[in-house]
């Protein structure tokens, strides 16, 4: 009798522990800090280039960020012709620039990003580097699967590293024309591999980089394309701390920060923003069909 009052009282201690455990609980965080978000990535090439500008979130606001149209001017600036070329207000933040030539925007040259604001400048600096190339983009299937994934069609990217040490990539992957954005799907790589080093310099990029390009198999029908850039050393650093705030989770995560940006408000340092700013050298693999 006395164990099964002991056992009784253990029983319903686990109960009720486990049930505060569920309490719910307000946060207040405060009012948020609202700032402005710049997405900058510029390519060499005559394709329409796109600067996205917004207003950031609350941490717990799941929604969509709004579109910002700033006050003034944004564009880039060419620092060897001092040719400012102005980005038109196409709407919901967006702006473009349709580059009149080839040349508009040549690998090895420096390039500011500009931007003025309710009188206040914003700027960043970039260096646009020569892209690789591409070889081939093709579908294998795979009976056994592939990196974790079931049998079906897998991609391989046949493209090596450019020749000296301290190159480093954003491969972007587009499934059916739509662009492969989650955490998982960003792929970087320092020269062949996927930090720096020097040590595959030159060759072809590593197999987890070039094989593991989707978490799932494509069906017969779907079609995909990739795109290398060519990006600096900051770019490729910003990219990681992304990855690294985007997995933030778990038992051991740690308080989720702002990933430091390269852009600057000349006139009042204390006047942040979030976003970056790069120029990279792009090559497109074309798009490739399963069948």
């Amino acid at each position: 009798m006395k164990n099964y009052i002991l056992y009784t009282f253990l029983g319903l201690s686990t109960i009720f522990l486990f049930n505060s455990c569920e309490d719910a609980i307000d946060l207040d965080l405060g009012t948020p800090n609202v700032q402005i978000v710049i997405d900058a990535v510029i390519n060499q090439t005559t394709d329409t280039q796109w600067i996205y500008i917004s207003k950031s979130n609350a941490y717990l606001n799941q929604g969509q960020a709004s579109g910002y149209k700033i006050d003034s001017v944004v564009g880039i600036v060419d620092t060897a012709t001092r040719v400012f070329h102005e980005f038109k207000y196409l709407g919901d933040g967006k702006y473009f620039f349709v580059p009149p030539a080839a040349n508009t925007f040549t690998s090895g040259q420096t390039y500011q990003f500009l931007m003025i604001d309710k009188n206040n400048t914003y700027v960043s600096q970039s260096k646009l580097n020569t892209p690789t190339t591409i070889d081939s983009l093709v579908f294998k299937f795979e009976p056994n699967g592939s990196f974790g994934g079931g049998k079906g069609n897998y991609l391989t990217l046949w493209a090596k590293d450019k020749p000296g040490v301290g190159d480093y990539y954003w491969i972007k992957l587009f499934r059916n024309d739509s662009f492969q954005s989650r955490a998982s799907d960003i792929r970087i790589a320092a020269d062949n591999s996927f930090s720096p080093g020097g040590d595959g310099d030159g060759d072809l990029f590593i197999v987890p980089i070039r094989s593991n390009l989707t978490s799932r198999p494509y069906l017969d029908t779907e079609r995909a394309r990739v795109e290398v850039h060519t990006i600096t050393p900051e770019m490729f650093a910003y990219l990681n701390l992304i990855v690294t705030q985007l997995q933030n989770v778990g038992l051991f995560a740690v308080p989720p920060a702002n990933v430091p940006t390269n852009i600057v408000c000349i006139n009042n340092p204390n006047n942040k923003v979030v976003g970056f700013f790069c120029m990279t050298g792009k090559v497109d693999s074309g798009t490739v069909f399963v069948k």
